[in-house]
């Protein structure tokens, strides 16, 4: 299961789950961050919605992965469900450290302010297309999602999980980009040393999104890496989940 980030879309996933196909259940869900109906916006609250999501599902056992806020919801999901997570994959990752965009931004942010800030995700600017700037902006202009955003960015730098990170005992694959400006390659190098047995790979060119920056890279990483180690109680266990 893959988790998109707090401005990210499930779509975002797409190429990944692509490349994981031929030999994986892989799932990217939308998270309930714009669902009036749900009210509290908490990260250990999306990692009870994670856990409820497998249940729905009747998947047993899971490697959940995330970028952004969706690494953060992945590693609480650990925390509090660890005979549900068989293993990780964090990209961009919060939880430590993340620069983030709710401190100044204006009352009615214009397209150029919106471009100028999604442009920081990425070493290629070039990604951050005129309809993307649109959508965004048409998003942050709507009061009630620009409060939910407030309120979930708020959660997340109040829910830092260093001091937890040495209870995390499964598998865990850090993809970062080096050229991160949101969540820095110090920050990778920070959950690296705190998750034992974590494995760090590190994309040049690359910002906050490798999913999206080096699509074919990040998928084969993954791949690989779920070929390779035995997750769960020593078994290989695809994304996505298994009895």
């Amino acid at each position: 299961m893959l988790l998109h980030g707090l401005m990210g879309q499930m779509h975002h996933w797409d190429p990944t789950l692509d490349v994981l196909a031929e030999g994986a259940r892989a799932l990217a869900p939308m998270l309930p961050l714009f669902e009036r109906s749900w009210t509290d916006l908490s990260i250990q609250a999306l990692a009870r919605w994670v856990v409820d999501f497998l249940d729905a599902l009747d998947l047993g056992l899971a490697v959940v992965g995330g970028n952004s806020l969706g690494g953060h919801v992945a590693l609480a999901t650990a925390l509090l469900a660890p005979e549900r997570v068989a293993g990780l994959v964090l990209t961009g990752s919060s939880g430590l450290f993340e620069r983030g965009f709710t401190r100044g931004v204006p009352h009615r942010p214009t397209a150029a302010y919106v471009r100028e800030r999604m442009e920081e995700i990425f070493y290629d600017s070039s990604l951050v297309t005129p309809e993307w700037v649109d959508a965004v902006q048409t998003s942050v202009l709507e009061p009630a999602t620009a409060l939910r955003l407030l309120r979930v960015a708020r959660a997340a730098r109040r829910d830092n999980v260093e001091a937890r990170l040495r209870d995390i005992n499964v598998p865990t694959l850090l993809v970062w980009g080096r050229e991160d400006r949101i969540t820095p390659l110090a920050v990778a190098e920070r959950f690296h040393d705190l998750i034992r047995g974590s494995e760090l790979v590190v994309l040049n060119r690359c910002g906050h999104a490798p999913m999206l920056e080096h699509p074919e890279a990040f998928g084969a990483i993954v791949r690989a890496w779920l070929e390779e180690t035995p997750l769960g109680s020593g078994r290989r266990v695809p994304i996505g989940g298994a009895r």
